[in-house]
């Protein structure tokens, strides 16, 4: 199998195994879930990006042009809309919907492979397209209003893979950057909600705030079956991102 399907399936696999661990955060919002999960990235992308002397130069890269600082802001806020509206679906029963959205970025990313990047296909590849964009027009005919949760999940993530061709920096350190310059901002809220009481983090059950962070702890209850934030965001983010090159 080529790399590149490999990298991508597991990457999706992994993105289709999300909703087991939402849902252990259901009670918490969607919008505390999505800025832990952006801030506990960040110690290990910082690891990955240190464990490797092409990865730092590539940061030190970044963070010294403009144009890829430009890029790597605007990919961050897109990748940050996508992991939002994902986790904020899944809290609210809204998984099918989630599900189909990336479902449809596929399709998607052979749209702007063909129309940004002037890619062939083969006629393989025409009937396959063809198979799936079938079922998609399916689902959407047979819903008696906008599946806005698909489109806005599906175009974010191929919208993601298509800024990020246009980028010189790879992966690991493209996403530790994305997390960096978006890291001010992830403070800043986290604080906000702790002083206006509404943080969950630190304020529930011990069970609660490991699964924020932590895969589990040796006595925490039976249910507490979570893997941990980072490392599915990391793995599943990195292997679609690995993906596009």
């Amino acid at each position: 199998m080529n790399r590149g399907y490999a990298v991508i399936l597991a990457g999706y696999i992994g993105w289709g195994l999300f909703p087991l661990y939402w849902a252990l955060l259901i009670h918490v919002p969607a919008l505390e879930v999505l800025l832990h999960r952006m801030l506990w990235s960040a110690p290990v992308l910082l690891l990955l990006v240190l464990l490797s002397g092409r990865r730092r130069s590539q940061v030190a890269a970044a963070l010294t042009s403009w144009r890829e600082l430009k890029w790597l802001a605007l990919s961050g806020l897109v990748v940050s809309l996508n992991w939002g509206i994902y986790i904020w679906a899944v809290a609210n029963h809204r998984v099918l919907e989630a599900s189909m959205g990336y479902f449809l970025t596929p399709l998607l990313n052979v749209l702007a492979g063909v129309i940004v990047f002037k890619e062939k296909l083969g006629r393989a590849n025409v009937i396959a397209i063809l198979c799936a964009a079938a079922g998609v027009a399916y689902y959407f005919l047979s819903t008696s209003v906008l599946p806005w949760v698909v489109l806005a999940v599906g175009f974010s993530f191929a919208l993601y893979g298509l800024l990020r061709k246009q980028m010189t920096t790879n992966a690991v350190p493209g996403l530790f950057v994305e997390i960096l310059l978006l890291l001010p901002f992830t403070l800043a809220l986290i604080l906000w909600l702790h002083h206006r009481g509404d943080a969950m983090f630190l304020n529930q059950a011990r069970a609660t705030d490991t699964r924020f962070f932590h895969r589990r702890y040796p006595h925490a209850a039976d249910d507490d079956r979570g893997n941990t934030v980072l490392r599915h965001t990391v793995v599943a983010v990195l292997l679609r991102g690995s993906a596009a090159w």
